[in-house]
């Protein structure tokens, strides 16, 4: 797995089924392994097969999550394989640099289509499911969706757009039983960061900085964030729903040094 697994609990999702979209490599990979130690059955979509070995209990389906088609039939598959849906997990994502002014609309419909629309039609197939299981439903979202950075302008208006619609989706089927929730992580050590890095001046200093703007001095793992998603998928967070779980390391309490010298 990515990140600690001693000391897990064990058990808090057997025999539930779960989705998780953009698991073939860091935060998805790290999820979809942490709630098969859990106990789930998991599958997992991506548009590229998973980077490493096979795990146990971890199933996988090539899917574009931009493509309505595709991810109503590969719902499908899984409630036929499984009988149930319990717990979706909306991950995938792509970062693209660039101020509105620099952003093609090539780059902003990119952008949005997997990063709104994906997590708008995951969420639209699988809900009939969740009903029926009274499940959850988590999207990772950023907290960049709660301000922004420089240059990322399309990113950071999607993950706002991610944070708004968990919110709506919480009110309109918490009546129903289902619960939806967001994780909101700050810098996690994921290829899409190694990509933001190797995109500044200095990516040697941007790493050491995007470190210590945090209050435990890190970069979050992948591991990180999928145990904060093992609880919000678990009976453990049977009263939490509607609320963006922010995962920075105290990046967001204020930060350790002036703006001007952080540099990312």
């Amino acid at each position: 797995m990515n990140g600690p697994t001693s000391g897990l609990p064990g058990g808090r999702l057997t025999d539930k089924v779960a989705l998780v979209t953009g698991a073939s490599r860091g935060i998805g990979a790290a999820i979809a392994e942490r709630f098969a130690a859990e106990g789930a059955r998991v599958v997992g979509m991506s548009r590229t097969a998973p980077a490493g070995a096979p795990v146990a209990s971890v199933e996988h389906l090539a899917v574009d999550v931009a493509h309505d088609d595709e991810v109503r039939a590969a719902v499908e598959e899984v409630v036929a394989r499984h009988g149930r849906l319990d717990v979706v997990v909306n991950n995938a994502a792509v970062e693209r640099e660039g101020t509105v002014e620099e952003t093609s609309l090539d780059v902003w419909t990119e952008v949005m289509e997997v990063n709104v629309r994906g997590v708008f039609l995951v969420s639209r197939h699988a809900m009939v499911h969740l009903r029926r299981t009274r499940g959850a439903l988590i999207n990772i979202a950023s907290v960049d969706g709660f301000w922004a950075e420089p240059g990322l302008a399309a990113y950071s208006a999607s993950k706002g757009a991610v944070l708004a619609l968990t919110r709506a989706m919480a009110l309109d089927h918490g009546p129903e039983g289902v619960r939806c929730n967001s994780i909101c992580p700050s810098y996690v050590s994921t290829d899409m960061l190694e990509q933001f890095y190797d995109a500044q001046p200095d990516p040697q200093r941007a790493r050491a900085q995007a470190a210590g703007v945090h209050a435990l001095r890190r970069i979050s793992s992948p591991g990180d964030i999928a145990g904060v998603a093992a609880f919000l998928a678990s009976a453990d967070a049977a009263f939490v729903t509607g609320q963006a779980i922010v995962v920075d390391g105290g990046l967001t309490a204020g930060r350790a040094f002036p703006l001007e010298n952080v540099g990312v």
